[in-house]
């Protein structure tokens, strides 16, 4: 009898303890778990203060007359829109072929035609 109550209150520790390790292991798993979901909160909480900062921008009326110029030819009052072909800004202007040829002259060649007056 003696050791049947001996053997019960062996078990009945075994499963304590047991128990006691679930509840830890768990316990763990939350607190990463924990862990993890404050560091998303934090990324989300910094987008959205992004997403407000560029729907403020967006809102204001600086960007409003930017969209109104850049991509509509909008102008204010008094105001000409000019409208330059794509192929013009990549050329390279007829002058500056002129003053490319120039490079290829000594130093003290450009200095004798400034000074000899051909210049």
């Amino acid at each position: 009898m003696r050791k049947t109550i001996l053997y019960g209150i062996i078990v009945f520790q075994i499963l304590l303890i047991i128990s006691l390790v679930k509840g830890i292991v768990k316990s763990k798993r939350v607190a990463l778990r924990i862990t993890s979901m404050q560091e998303e909160k934090a990324k989300l909480e910094a987008e959205q203060a992004k997403i407000k900062q560029e729907e403020e921008y967006v809102a204001s009326s600086y960007y409003l007359e930017k969209v109104a110029r850049d991509e509509l030819g909008l102008a204010k009052i008094g105001e000409k829109v000019v409208i330059i072909p794509d192929g013009v800004l990549n050329r390279e202007p007829a002058d500056a072929k002129a003053v490319a040829g120039e490079g290829e002259k000594a130093n003290w060649q450009k200095w004798w035609d400034v000074l000899s007056g051909r210049i």
